[in-house]
């Protein structure tokens, strides 16, 4: 196993936000976790993330517990949070240079790599010369993307990471997913956008009301494709609505 979560529990105040919460997710899967607005999937991401403390509960990757070992996992882990803090002071390229920097990657190596990431998600390679202040929210999401892969993780984490993007540039991220989604690492991913969780899950989780309701393949969420996976997670969180009778006044 590579990312196993034991009994995390979290509460703000009297708002019990996640409630003794049991994932494994082996190495090769990509997780995708869904959920409405303010259920906790983005404290959930920020517990793993040592970014908030849990009130209990264990947080174990490749076999090392997070807490204890805390400076050795994070040179594994490669994350892009919901807000994308970025250093908007610096250009996208002395940004990334930066991030390589923190992460010791040899010189050589480190611009063969940016140069990669760059090439593949930036056509105007001019902005990479300007300051992150100035840039669009796609174009400082693709800065984020780039550096929380930078040093290969071995566990990705990416929060909302479909968000901000073109079209375009979201199936760059569709297909940058399915191959790094490699049996040697393990991706997670906080996601509204259905349609591109469709392309990249392996396995699926859904939180409400701070409790996992769902936690499993792709394959019995949709029941092995009967169902897309908007769907499945609407039969699920709200299985007795009728889209209907609540808006009949504008049918007539």
């Amino acid at each position: 196993m590579s990312l196993e979560i034991k009994g995390l529990t979290k509460a703000f105040g009297r708002k019990q936000v996640l409630q003794d919460l049991n994932i494994t997710i082996e190495q090769g899967h990509c997780y995708c976790l869904l959920g409405k607005n303010g259920v906790g999937k983005s404290t959930f991401l920020n517990c793993i993330l040592d970014l908030i403390q849990p009130d209990s509960g264990t947080i174990t990757l490749y076999g090392k517990d997070y807490h204890q070992n805390a400076f050795e996992v994070k040179q594994i882990v490669g994350a892009l949070c919901e807000d994308n803090p970025l250093i908007e002071e610096f250009t996208g390229l002395e940004y990334l240079n930066f991030i390589a920097k923190l992460y010791k990657i040899p010189t050589t190596e480190a611009t063969e790599r940016i140069t990669s990431l760059t090439n593949y998600f930036f056509t105007d390679k001019e902005s990479l010369h300007k300051n992150i202040a100035g840039y669009s929210t796609g174009m400082k999401k693709k800065v984020g993307i780039a550096a929380a892969i930078l040093h290969k993780p071995s566990v990705l984490i990416l929060d909302e990471p479909f968000t901000g993007l073109d079209p375009i540039a979201a199936q760059l991220l569709v297909n940058l997913i399915r191959n790094y989604s490699t049996p040697g690492r393990v991706v997670l991913i906080s996601s509204h956008d259905l349609n591109y969780v469709e392309k990249v899950a392996t396995h699926i989780g859904v939180l409400n009301d701070g409790q996992l309701m769902y936690n499993g393949s792709v394959q019995e969420f949709t029941m092995n494709g009967e169902n897309l996976i908007d769907q499945a997670l609407f039969q699920l969180l709200l299985p007795h609505h009728n889209t209907e009778s609540n808006i009949d006044w504008m049918l007539s």
